[in-house]
């Protein structure tokens, strides 16, 4: 549902479309790091509200080239896990670039956003709060240098959010874990049950002795 201010900038047919990627992840130090790339000229700082979140934050958003390629984003009922590819720029190599964000810090399954903002042409304002297109994770990464006269770039793939959902969670079988639901130890024979010899309508060792309940 689109907020009023947005609906009436739809309606005007005069608007100007931008899109801001989000990558949070992490320096090689392991420090949280968010790295924002947008498609407009100028860098700005633009606020954005987060995937889950109620109140916008400010993000400081590169732009003049780095963000080359947004695809479509379909919007469907279900839970399929789908894939889209950003293009991003891979001939600047310094400190802030794409190339910079991918191989000089710490990107793997890092948390993706895509917003869109909308722009009052007149006034280059914006018409509100940007809205979030798209939610997932980095899926991989890869650069084609192209030959003399072709057209390289990054390529950054991500999966969106519903991909969580497929993930197991094995502690659930563990009697360590189980023990934490308030000494739970329904699984103390977890380990071994399958190793344990059970024996019924017999004495252990007299295989050959026909008994009323059976053999084992």
């Amino acid at each position: 549902m689109y907020d009023p201010a947005t609906i009436a900038a739809l309606q005007s047919g005069a608007l100007v479309l931008r899109d801001i990627l989000t990558v949070n992840g992490k320096t090689n130090a392991g420090v949280a790091a968010s790295f924002v790339y947008w498609t407009g000229e100028d860098s700005i700082a633009v606020n954005v509200i987060p995937a889950g979140a109620t109140s916008p934050v400010s993000r400081n958003a590169v732009g003049g080239g780095t963000l080359l390629e947004v695809p479509q984003v379909v919007d469907a009922i279900g839970m399929e896990a789908r894939s889209v590819t950003f293009g991003l720029d891979h001939i600047d190599k310094s400190v802030g670039s794409p190339m910079d964000t991918v191989f000089g810090n710490n990107v793997r399954v890092a948390r993706v956003e895509l917003h869109r903002a909308i722009f009052d042409p007149a006034s280059w304002y914006l018409a509100a709060t940007p809205h979030l297109l798209f939610a997932g994770r980095v899926d991989g990464a890869a650069v084609d240098d192209a030959a003399a006269g072709g057209q390289g770039g990054l390529s950054l793939d991500a999966i969106n959010a519903v991909i969580d959902n497929t993930r197991t969670n094995p502690a659930m079988e563990s009697d360590e874990q189980q023990r934490l639901r308030e000494g739970d130890r329904i699984r103390r024979y977890g380990d071994t049950a399958a190793q344990i010899d059970r024996w019924w309508g017999q004495a252990k060792g007299s295989a050959d002795k026909q008994t009323r309940g059976g053999r084992k």
